[in-house]
């Protein structure tokens, strides 16, 4: 079967570059993820192996990242077995077939229209798993989200990519929609955007960072949420890492401005 063609463009063409970097750590000697589809969808989409090497001292960062909302999410759906997951801007990522979903349990796969097609025809994802055609800050599909079960609001490698006003739009409506839930995603500092929107890799693709996370601002804008975790990915990276690896992230998370790049949010509802 020949390689499916892609036309991405800004924040919906990194998804190559995380599904390149989960494949190459699925072969590493020591996988951080472990990502078994990961090398079987990268094969049936056309892409740049070396175009997207340049990320490759990014895999530890993107695959320890995802781990860590995984075992969140397999945390969340052991207390609800009749919860839902919105997986927001769920690129190709292949959550829902690395984790164990409950039978009663319901999923919801959101990105735009051209990653969705693309998602359901490189996927063959399983009963129970819906995948909805839209941006997660478009209003119009949150009527397919049940109010009365709890929910679950992954948000990864998502809310960088937006504007403030559609970061703040998504929470609202999740709170607003759901009597009860889990809030988990990632998020960059502010300082980060003009450094990461300037460098080639970044122009190259497209994409360009909007948001950065403030936590005073956003406890403000949000006060019905409770936090439960705020973890740095220099820590999480030092945690999952040994040798060499574990060393470097241990050295980077001593630097404040290193240490407070990227961090991992977790909020009940």
């Amino acid at each position: 079967m020949a390689p499916e063609p892609v036309d991405l463009r800004g924040s919906e063409a990194t998804l190559l570059m995380t599904l390149y970097l989960r494949d190459r750590d699925a072969r590493s000697a020591h996988p951080v993820l472990g990502d078994r589809f990961a090398g079987d969808v990268l094969a049936r989409v056309q892409h740049d192996p070396y175009r997207l090497g340049r990320f490759s001292s990014d895999t530890v960062t993107i695959c320890a990242r995802a781990r860590r909302l995984d075992e969140w999410t397999v945390a969340f759906l052991g207390e609800h077995p009749d919860g839902q997951v919105l997986h927001l801007g769920c690129g190709l990522d292949s959550r829902p077939l690395r984790v164990t979903r409950p039978a009663g349990s319901r999923w919801i796969d959101v990105d735009l229209p051209d990653v969705a097609g693309l998602r359901r025809r490189v996927y063959d994802l399983p009963d129970g798993v819906e995948v909805i055609g839209a941006s997660a800050a478009d209003p119009s599909w949150w009527d397919r989200v049940d109010p009365d079960r709890p929910t679950l609001a992954l948000a990864e490698g998502l809310f960088m990519y937006l504007e403030p006003d559609d970061v703040h739009g998504v929470v609202d409506r999740l709170l607003d929609r759901c009597a009860s839930g889990v809030l988990a995603f990632d998020a960059v500092a502010g300082w980060t955007l003009p450094v990461a929107n300037v460098t080639p890799g970044f122009r190259e693709l497209g994409a360009r960072f909007a948001w950065g996370f403030d936590g005073a601002d956003f406890r403000r804008r949000h006060p019905l949420l409770r936090e439960l975790d705020d973890e740095t990915i220099t820590a999480l990276g030092a945690e999952v890492t040994s040798g060499a690896w574990h060393a470097l992230y241990r050295a980077f998370d001593l630097l404040p401005g290193v240490r407070d790049a990227m961090r991992l949010h977790r909020y009940v509802f």
